[in-house]
């Protein structure tokens, strides 16, 4: 019997080729990409839906995802409705994870995959951000977030990308951010899925938590690479 896909079926090679070229791409790699990929349709969705407000990002680390934010929205600035301006906040310690509790411990998640430099990291974001207002803020979550958004001039946010990998930084984070959150806010996870998928640990833990008490609603956005998602 003929297949109904006719000549394109006897095309194995092209199909072993494919696959050969995707298996060669790293995981990791592949989730970068698609966190790129998330974060510029985020900025085209706020664009379009005129959700003004400032991007604040948790978990710096290299900078990659704060420098393509930054790229993101120079790009789609032409959809913008009005002419207010995004502010880019990077909370991190550049320290690694400081002292893990027993809630976040995970193979992972040990200061040794994570070396990363407070100078470098700016140099990096400086090559390129020109006029952008920027502000990376150094220190451990349960230090720097004890202050208010308001205290750092911060109103509304735009776009909210938690990339902290455990349970208590996200918390934290989240609650920081509790003020400033207004219609149309997406906040994103980079390890929503960590911790075997568990909604009882990781990032999800402290989401789900966080709605819970604070009753805000939201549907999700999209889900990107390996373990990440957005909501608004």
């Amino acid at each position: 019997m003929s297949s109904k896909f006719g000549f394109l079926s006897r095309l194995y090679f092209l199909q072993d080729l494919v696959s050969l070229f995707i298996s060669s791409i790293d995981p990791p790699i592949i989730h970068t990409l698609e966190k790129y990929l998330m974060l510029s349709k985020i900025f085209y969705y706020t664009a379009n839906e005129n959700i003004e407000g400032d991007y604040l990002e948790f978990g710096v680390f290299s900078g990659s995802s704060f420098s393509h934010a930054i790229r993101a929205y120079k790009k789609n600035r032409k959809y913008e409705k009005t002419a207010s301006s995004t502010r880019f906040f990077g909370f991190d310690s550049f320290d690694g994870f400081g002292k893990i509790e027993k809630i976040d411990e995970h193979p992972f998640y040990e200061d040794s995959n994570f070396p990363t430099s407070y100078h470098k990291v700016c140099k990096r974001i400086k090559r390129f951000s020109g006029k952008f207002d920027i502000t990376l803020v150094k220190g451990f979550f349960n230090e720097t977030l004890q202050h208010s958004a308001a205290y750092y001039g911060i109103e509304k946010a735009r776009i909210i990308f938690i990339d902290s990998d455990t349970y208590s930084a996200a918390r934290d984070a989240l609650n920081f951010c509790h003020p400033i959150i207004q219609l149309g806010t997406v906040i994103v996870f980079d390890e929503l899925l960590t911790y075997k998928g568990r909604k009882d640990a990781g990032e999800a833990k402290a989401f789900n938590e966080f709605l819970k008490y604070t009753g805000i609603e939201v549907i999700e956005f999209g889900k990107y690479g390996i373990v990440g998602g957005g909501s608004i």
